[in-house]
């Protein structure tokens, strides 16, 4: 007997009660805030019944602690709480241990880093902007603090942004200084210093600093400096903190931009403080808020919600441990950091899956027996919403799978993308964790929704954080109305942004007169008040019948397909069909090649007709169990051997799909696949 796929039923257990809205009382005691009466929105608008912050008085815009307005703040309260434990690790080679940074270390370095700033002539002021181009890393972390810790703004940079997305974020900004962690960076920007021309200042982690890249530097007239040297510029010249003001801006984030050019969102230390408070509120019965508690830090720190649990662990006095940088070696590095929780993104989840699964269908036919009878057994718990790694399931079946994690994990959190029934059932079992989903937008600071703790289904993203208010505002063309609980998901509250940095159209396309912010995505209330992502506004297309098609939805579809790794969907206003460009599951497609007797190559897998076949048929029944309609299906595929990622341009730093990218690339099959069609 031989496990091919361990069957997952998930039944729906509807939590008892949802969130309430809640205040701290002056000790700092949670106190239930009344939610009123249901509230009918104007035409149009339909305000779930289910949900408890309907009325304004429910928003909760206080904090978790009334002297922590600002990240800066939040800081020197993480640093009393942890009696100045340790607070920033990191691995200085390969098989080395973490190395760690204490609060007042990580403090004081940041104090000599602003020191530095204004000893250049930068100014306590939101007129200041500083870039951070670089990967997580301490250094990072204590760039950002710098800022904060004398009135600045730090504008981060996707770590794998090329000349052309760096190149306008810098312009706009007027940017004089950036931080960067390689030398290839400080190449970079130097060979594009006359299309640069505020930039004077560029520091950067890595050294030595090479004869080449100094003699560069002069010609362009830019000043090259070790980040270890800067530092000890404000140390000789060290200036009192000039903390900043909640009202004041913290970060200008970058949209990835999946579509175009990125918009810069201004996000207030006032929207970062009460956002942590809702996420503490959502999470803090998964999760062990306090000092010694690690979290390990991989996902961009550009992206709001990682950046954002950071500041929300610096609170508490956590300790954060950085990745090496090479997503292959994550794994090591969590046996060795132990981490209690870390965000998971859908890829990482899956490989962890096929991984595991792989391992099991290997194992002996007694292994197998028994893994299978402890899954089961341990399943049963985890249906009533129990998460434990305390059973003899663990001890005796589990205990080698959760040492790859570290063997300490208490909560995974995952946004951006759903992770399927399947691998999060899977990951709640086998790892015996909280597996919470979140939901937001770089717009909204963080998260806006957030699944409860002991929830055991995954097909939505929970109900409303208690600092924001949701509503749902019909989209007719696409026969999506507020009065049937569905609609385009707009947001209101204390976690809203303060706009476009620049582009006061966007901002006005973006947040109403109303002060509501329009996400562009697609919800529908459930009966038990949580919300689910069921569509997508802004990608939008209309095919030549006159029906709308958004093809995100279709992607999701298609990618239920265990062969299937990623998906394109792509369709045209003069065609009557869509498109669709598809990258298999590598595992997934040997393993099918090898039990139908098939050899060869990924390539050359993917131009054999049984396996594109195989695939169209098992996408094509995920569409009818679906239910999409006739003129959402595709009609014809592109079967592409490799992956969409970050490296060859056709995934954002966030691992969504960049539409204009993909559709550049295969424009030439897709206008070949529409040829013959016709």
């Amino acid at each position: 007997m031989k496990i091919e796929l361990i069957t997952i039923t998930i039944t729906r257990i509807a939590p008892t009660a949802l969130p309430t809205a809640v205040a701290m009382e002056p000790e700092g005691t949670p106190a239930e805030v009344d939610a009123g009466e249901e509230e009918e929105g104007e035409e149009g608008i339909h305000i779930s019944p289910k949900i408890e912050h309907r009325g304004k008085e429910c928003i909760f815009d206080q904090l978790i602690d009334d002297h922590a307005n600002t990240a800066y703040e939040a800081f020197l309260r993480g640093e009393k709480v942890s009696n100045d434990g340790p607070c920033l690790g990191w691995r200085p080679s390969g098989s080395e241990p973490y190395s760690w940074m204490s609060y007042s270390e990580v403090r004081k370095r940041a104090q000599c880093f602003g020191s530095a700033l204004l000893e250049k002539g930068f100014f306590p002021s939101n007129e200041s902007k500083i870039g951070i181009f670089s990967q997580n890393r301490p250094d990072w972390v204590i760039s950002d603090l710098g800022c904060s810790s004398y009135s600045m703004i730090s504008v981060p940079l996707y770590s794998t942004l090329g000349p052309d997305g760096y190149e306008y974020i810098i312009n706009l900004t007027e940017m004089k200084l950036i931080v960067v962690d390689t030398m290839d960076k400080v190449n970079s920007l130097l060979d594009q210093c006359s299309k640069l021309p505020t930039i004077k200042h560029v520091i950067v982690m890595e050294r030595p600093i090479t004869a080449e890249i100094t003699e560069k530097a002069w010609k362009m007239d830019v000043d090259v400096v070790t980040f270890e040297d800067f530092v000890a510029v404000g140390e000789r010249k060290m200036k009192d903190p000039v903390p900043c003001k909640p009202d004041d801006v913290a970060v200008i984030r970058f949209t990835s931009g999946t579509t175009g050019t990125p918009k810069g969102a201004m996000i207030s230390h006032a929207n970062i403080a009460t956002s942590l408070t809702s996420l503490y509120i959502a999470s803090k019965t998964a999760f062990s808020y306090k000092p010694g508690s690690r979290y390990i830090s991989y996902l961009p720190l550009a992206h709001g919600l990682e950046h954002s649990a950071q500041a929300l662990l610096f609170h508490f006095g956590c300790s954060i441990g950085f990745f090496r940088g090479d997503l292959k070696e994550l794994l090591d590095d969590m046996q060795e950091l132990k981490p209690d929780a870390f965000a998971i993104v859908p890829r990482l989840a899956n490989k962890l899956f096929d991984k595991i699964i792989l391992k099991v269908n290997i194992a002996s036919y007694l292994k197998r027996s028994l893994f299978s009878w402890a899954f089961n057994a341990k399943k049963h718990e985890v249906d009533k919403g129990i998460f434990r790694n305390n059973t003899w399931y663990d001890t005796f079946v589990f205990g080698k799978i959760q040492a790859l994690l570290g063997g300490r994990v208490q909560w995974m959190v995952t946004g951006s993308a759903p992770i399927s029934d399947q691998v999060m059932t899977f990951l709640r079992v086998v790892f015996g964790c909280t597996v919470t989903e979140a939901y937001g937008q770089t717009e909204a600071t963080c998260a806006s929704t957030f699944t409860l703790p002991n929830e055991t289904a995954s097909e939505h993203v929970g109900s409303p954080l208690t600092n924001v208010m949701i509503k749902l505002v019909d989209v007719e063309e696409m026969g999506y109305l507020a009065s049937q609980d569905k609609g385009e998901i707009c947001m209101k509250g204390p976690g809203v942004f303060k706009g476009y940095y620049k582009n006061k159209e966007k901002t006005d396309e973006t947040i109403d007169s109303d002060g509501w912010l329009h996400s562009g995505d697609i919800g529908e209330w459930l009966p038990n008040g949580a919300l689910k992502i069921i569509d997508r506004k802004k990608n939008i297309y209309k095919l030549s019948q006159g029906e709308y098609v958004a093809p995100e939805k279709i992607e999701n579809v298609i990618m239920r397909s265990s062969l299937v790794a990623q998906a394109f969907v792509y369709g045209e206003s003069l065609k009557s069909y869509n498109i669709a460009v598809i990258a298999p599951e590598e595992e997934e497609l040997k393993r099918f090649a090898e039990n139908n007797a098939i050899n060869g190559t990924v390539e050359e897998l993917c131009e054999n007709e049984t396996v594109r076949m195989a695939i169209r048929e098992d996408v094509d029944k995920k569409c009818v169990a679906a239910n999409l309609c006739g003129f959402e299906k595709v009609k014809e595929y592109i079967l592409h051997p490799e992956p969409f990622s970050v490296e060859n341009g056709l995934l954002t730093p966030t691992f969504k799909n960049k539409r204009a990218a993909i559709k550049a690339k295969f424009k030439e099959e897709i206008d070949h696949l529409y040829s013959n069609l016709n």
